[in-house]
């Protein structure tokens, strides 16, 4: 292992711990009752999600008082941008209605990128932990993925009619609403067997898992898959924007988002045209 890969090594045990403290944290929290409050966009949050983040934003300004963040709640710690700098990305709670509801399909995702020549935002290392089922998925650049320590692959070829797929419509309603209503339907009509599970960080690690096939999502926000998008490609397989093919070309910021094996996302692609 040489000193990069030790570094990441380092950096990923680190999000691991801290992790599994803030996934301990919102079990606390939910066997409790919850105070529960409306965002402008018309999402909640609730105590479990400001104290996950500041439980997990804590321990990062006290180990890398120099690294920028970029949190759900808390939003950027600077708008300034270089090339080379270190940015952590957040989600204390992703899916926190299911939280709030008792539903048990939530997670803490923490991610580390680098920014990039061309500004776009480069991901390191990445955790998401299901505290539900005690599974943490983690990944380092060119390390490949693991949950619990196992490696993982995405799933293997097969048509699309017999795929297991998830998406996400998030908190979008009217005009908005109208053209993701048609893409899942093009998908639909060709495969029966999708899901909509409402967090997709772990929706992402699932597809590296190799239990979904593929996962698509417009309007997401990077804490949203900034972590998951590693697991994906460090399991083999492809992440995409909606406008291009190029799996190289994938920005965390660019518009929608495709993830799954090859084959999937070779047969999804054309259908997220609008």
């Amino acid at each position: 292992m040489n000193d990069q890969d030790a570094l990441l090594r380092d950096l990923l045990d680190f999000a691991i711990a801290t992790a599994r403290d803030a996934g301990h944290l919102l079990q606390e929290h939910a066997a409790k009752k919850l105070q529960v409050s409306s965002k402008p966009d018309s999402s909640i949050v609730t105590n479990a999600d400001l104290a996950s983040e500041a439980l997990i934003l804590g321990r990062i300004r006290a180990k890398f008082p120099d690294d920028l963040i970029f949190a759900e709640e808390s939003g950027r710690s600077s708008q300034i941008r270089r090339p080379g700098q270190y940015v952590w990305i957040v989600d204390p709670l992703d899916g926190t209605t299911n939280f709030a509801n008792k539903y048990p399909f939530y997670c803490v995702s923490i991610g580390r990128c680098q920014v990039a020549e061309d500004g776009r935002l480069e991901p390191l290392i990445g955790v998401v932990y299901d505290p539900c089922r005690d599974r943490m998925y983690a990944a380092a650049k060119g390390q490949g993925a693991f949950v619990n320590g196992r490696k993982m692959a995405v799933a293997g070829p097969r048509d699309l009619a017999r795929a297991f797929l998830v998406t996400g419509f998030y908190y979008t309603t009217g005009d908005r609403l109208h053209p993701e209503i048609v893409r899942f339907e093009r998908v639909a009509q060709i495969c029966s067997s999708i899901r909509r599970d409402g967090a997709a960080a772990l929706d992402l690690a699932l597809v590296a898992e190799g239990i979904y096939d593929a996962f698509w999502e417009h309007g997401l926000a990077v804490w949203d898959m900034a972590a998951g998008v590693l697991l994906v490609r460090e399991a083999g397989g492809n992440v995409l924007n909606y406008e291009s093919i190029d799996p190289f070309a994938y920005s965390l910021e660019g518009n929608g988002l495709l993830a799954g094996s090859r084959s999937a996302c070779t047969s999804i692609a054309a259908l997220l045209q609008t």
